[in-house]
């Protein structure tokens, strides 16, 4: 079970630095079921973002995470793969719920047979689908049951992220024929698919940014608000990982939207300070206010530039 999950660690240290930095601080049972977690959202998003197999042969994979996730809820695990292995035992430690899981794997269906969303609450359920998720999933790890406040926050937080991603990442996504933004909010900006796969960037551009970047703050707002709510021995992973992709959102807005000639990620000086600044906090009080962020004063460029 220890190579289990040391191989699950392996996947988050190659594909997340920032998710990496953020939960290695956990106590040993949390952090290892964290990394049991990303390590099966890695592999089912691997399916289909990953090598050149036909569409048919990737949705025959993710048919096949289902069957052995439908076996896995009559406690039939199955014990070929350390992801397996590591997640039966995340199951029988914390009040896991197969939902969450059961639901990525459809949202991953959906890059499969891509549509563009038309509006922000079909983006807003593709999000859910794929990063919402990811929340639900982690939420009994940090905070065990949890309630009805705290899981809203945790979905929002996940959609935050992910709309985060889609912001950074949209040279890329449209190279491959994904574009993730809202048609609507792309007809209502006057920015069309062939600025973005263009690199276009033009007033229109950084208007229909904005509208992203002002929606995922909101999301982050929300999702972190209830960092009082967690517990003393997983508040500040979830801070720092709220934050670290919060940070890239701020890095987005100061660089005036211009996301398609670099790749806009925090470096890991960004990253240390800001989970320095966050440590710093965390010691010096025990109590977190109940505001939309207890640090909303440290990167006041959203608030400034949006």
């Amino acid at each position: 079970m220890d190579e289990a999950y040391e191989i699950c660690e392996g996947v988050v240290k190659q594909h997340s630095s920032s998710f990496y930095n953020a939960f290695s601080q956990l106590p040993t049972a949390e952090r290892q079921a964290v990394w049991a977690v990303y390590a099966y959202c890695r592999m089912v998003d691997n399916m289909v973002d990953e090598g050149d197999e036909p569409s048919s042969e990737r949705l025959a994979q993710l048919a096949e995470v289902e069957r052995l996730l439908a076996l896995a809820k009559l406690g039939q695990w199955s014990r070929d793969m350390p992801v397996w292995m590591a997640l039966e035992d995340t199951f029988q430690r914390f009040p896991m719920s197969f939902e969450p899981f059961e639901h990525m794997i459809e949202g991953q269906r959906r890059d499969l047979h891509f549509e563009q969303p038309k509006t922000i609450r079909d983006l807003e359920h593709y999000c859910y689908l794929v990063a919402g998720t990811v929340g639900l999933m982690l939420l009994p790890i940090l905070v065990g049951q949890g309630n009805e406040r705290m899981q809203k926050a945790a979905v929002d937080l996940g959609l935050a992220m992910q709309l985060t991603n889609i912001l950074r990442d949209v040279r890329e996504d449209a190279a491959i024929g994904r574009i993730y933004l809202p048609l609507q909010w792309m007809q209502a900006c006057h920015v069309n698919a062939d600025d973005i796969q263009t690199n276009l960037l033009t007033d229109h551009w950084r208007q229909l940014a904005a509208k992203v970047a002002r929606h995922a703050d909101r999301k982050y707002r929300r999702g972190l608000m209830v960092a009082a709510d967690y517990p003393a021995t997983s508040r500040l992973a979830f801070l720092a990982a709220g934050w670290f992709y919060r940070g890239i959102l701020h890095k987005i807005v100061s660089l005036d939207y211009d996301v398609f000639h670099e790749r806009v990620y925090l470096s890991d000086a960004d990253k240390t300070s800001l989970l320095l600044r966050l440590e710093d906090t965390y010691h010096l009080s025990s109590q977190f206010p109940d505001s939309p962020s207890p640090f909303a004063s440290d990167l006041p460029i959203v608030a400034n530039h949006l």
